[in-house]
């Protein structure tokens, strides 16, 4: 009767490792699959993230281009103000350049 407690208590033994190595083969392919998981939500965060940044980024350049426009408009209206500004000082500044040169005495 000893033996065979000895002998129940051995295999008892025996399938306590049996089962320990299985949970922890069970605990490293969770690990693994939850590693795995991890990795493709980080992907996929990424990716999602690049596209956002893109679109962000194509917005901005528009925006950025429709006030370079903007700038640009107002800027010719300015030239063009000032060319009309000096074309309409234009006669008055030679009326003053002929009456000086009239108005001077020619050295002798």
């Amino acid at each position: 009767m000893a033996l065979e407690a000895i002998q129940r208590i051995s295999e008892a033994e025996e399938l306590a490792k049996k089962q320990k190595l299985a949970a922890q083969e069970q605990a490293k392919e969770l690990v693994h699959s939850a590693e795995e998981a991890g990795e493709e939500l980080l992907r996929s965060a990424r990716a999602e993230a690049a596209g956002k940044a893109k679109a962000l980024m194509a917005q901005a350049e528009e925006e950025a281009a429709a006030r370079a426009q903007e700038i640009y408009a107002a800027a010719q209206g300015d030239c063009q103000a000032l060319i009309q500004q000096a074309e309409g000082h234009l006669a008055e500044t030679a009326e003053f350049i002929v009456q000086r040169i009239v108005s001077d005495a020619w050295p002798s």
